[in-house]
């Protein structure tokens, strides 16, 4: 059976999602890195890399930068994009990566994250992304918030973009957020489906610290403000490997 995010991350994606760009990468860490003390030319890794737009600020910013993802399309297009910079990219499904002990700081951003039905799958992601880091690593990671997700849900818009008439309809439905994406191309019909599990604070919490990580930072967006249940539009911990 293939998983939805097999399906998902084509060519279709690019297209739906080409506002996500080098800009907004910036506008989602440049506050956030002033909590993390980086030097130039430490090690990244940025785990559900996707096209490669935070690599491609975090290399311009002197570090050397690995991207992972599972995505054919996604890493071909982040390639295609990287030609300028000393990026390196590999294909991997982020549960089976081998990394030890090889990076100074870990990225997992824009909820990559939830995407497996067990939790288990899902704090695999912890487990490997500390595994990942030297001693005294840092990780960086950015989820939604479930309350502010449920409050604020549109459940249908539509919209159309260089051909293509796009229908989106969203729900929540037994702890997951899912979206349908229609696309009508002239004669044609594709559809996908993004689902992703809901965690708690405490839940995110309770598997971070479970997977070794001291959390350092609790923030509620983009610009490190800090997390209140109710209102923040997104989860993000900045989380330390002691040794």
């Amino acid at each position: 059976m293939t998983e939805w995010y097999e399906e998902s991350f084509q060519e279709d994606y690019l297209r739906i999602y080409d506002h996500r760009d080098e800009q907004k990468a910036a506008r989602e860490l440049e506050a956030l890195m002033s909590y993390i003390p980086l030097q130039k030319k430490m090690t990244v890794l940025d785990l559900c890399c996707g096209h490669g737009r935070h690599c491609r600020w975090l290399a311009r910013r002197d570090f050397d930068v690995t991207g992972v993802d599972l995505s054919a399309v996604l890493l071909k297009k982040a390639i295609d994009l990287t030609s300028d910079l000393p990026i390196k990219y590999m294909r991997a499904d982020v549960r089976n990566i081998q990394f030890s002990n090889e990076y100074d700081a870990v990225f997992n951003l824009f909820t990559s994250f939830g995407y497996f039905p067990d939790d288990e799958e899902n704090e695999l992601v912890f487990k490997n992304a500390y595994q990942a880091l030297k001693p005294g690593g840092w990780f960086l990671f950015d989820y939604l918030n479930p309350q502010y997700v449920t409050k604020n849900l549109v459940a249908e818009d539509e919209s159309n973009k260089d051909g293509l008439h796009i229908r989106q309809q969203r729900k929540i439905d037994k702890g997951f957020v899912t979206k349908t994406i229609t696309i009508h191309d002239n004669e044609s019909k594709r559809e996908y489906l993004e689902r992703v599990k809901l965690y708690s604070s405490d839940e995110l919490k309770r598997m971070l610290e479970s997977s070794g990580f001291t959390i350092q930072s609790h923030f509620g967006d983009y610009d490190a403000s800090p997390y209140q249940t109710a209102t923040s539009p997104r989860q993000i911990f900045i989380c330390h490997k002691e040794k």
